[in-house]
């Protein structure tokens, strides 16, 4: 059972419990604001958001691109704070697309932090992190079974999987990817994306890699079309932000 108090709390002392403003310590208890803070933490925690994006929020999301506003990020910012507060009235969820560095991962977890707040179930998950630990629960020394695996990630409130299609395609990833994706759709849960791929494949400069591949090449044709119908597209054009930050132009 985890802590429904803060046990260093000045106020309450790490009981949960406060004399009311009203009628002071001769009325009744209250609930400790620290109960709420703490299951905010304890709901943060169960999501499994790593430590480096528990920071993330909507205000520390950087809506300026070299000295002025980049549309489609503030456009990107106002569609995630639009989603949290309609939900859960949509099953649909977001996918939001763009090249690498330009927030996209910032912003979906401050949007899981934000449903968590409001006391839904969230779980974030890392694409290429869920496919390993897939194909190991077939070493005969795994002690866990795929239905185990797969679990939360098919029942849960909501889902969060960062850097979709972060591998070429086989046969394999197709189903399972294809799995995940059509069981949540089914049960009408929401589900939200990012991934550094367009619908359509872009090329580079004459001579270079493609810049961008289509969903169609790292995802399949089946996960592609249901991607669609679920979620809303959110394209994010800018540069990267950490080459940004790290002076790299």
């Amino acid at each position: 059972m985890p802590s429904t108090s803060a046990p260093d709390c000045q106020i309450c002392g790490g009981t949960g419990w406060r004399p009311s403003p009203e009628t002071g310590v001769k009325g009744p208890l209250v609930p400790c604001d620290c109960r709420e803070r703490a299951r905010i933490e304890h709901a943060i925690e169960g999501a499994g958001i790593p430590v480096k994006y528990q920071i993330c929020d909507f205000n520390n999301f950087h809506c300026d691109w070299e000295g002025s506003r980049n549309n489609s990020l503030w456009k990107a910012l106002g569609l995630a704070q639009e989603y949290v507060d309609e939900y859960p009235t949509s099953a649909r969820g977001l996918l939001f697309l763009g090249p690498p560095g330009t927030g996209k991962t910032h912003l979906m977890v401050a949007l899981l932090r934000k449903l968590c707040e409001k006391g839904h179930e969230a779980l974030f998950i890392d694409y290429q992190d869920l496919l390993r630990r897939i194909q190991n629960c077939y070493n005969p020394s795994s002690r866990t079974t795929e239905y185990q695996l797969l679990q939360p990630v098919l029942s849960s409130d909501v889902v969060a999987i960062d850097d979709l299609g972060n591998n070429r395609i086989s046969d394999w990833v197709e189903d399972t990817v294809t799995y995940i994706v059509n069981h949540r759709y089914s049960e009408n849960l929401p589900t939200l994306f990012t991934a550094n791929l367009s619908e359509e494949r872009m090329e580079g400069p004459p001579g270079q890699r493609v810049t961008q591949p289509s969903f169609e090449e790292r995802l399949g044709p089946r996960v592609a079309s249901r991607l669609r119908e679920m979620c809303r597209f959110v394209e994010m054009k800018a540069g990267d932000f950490r080459r940004f930050k790290a002076g790299v132009r």
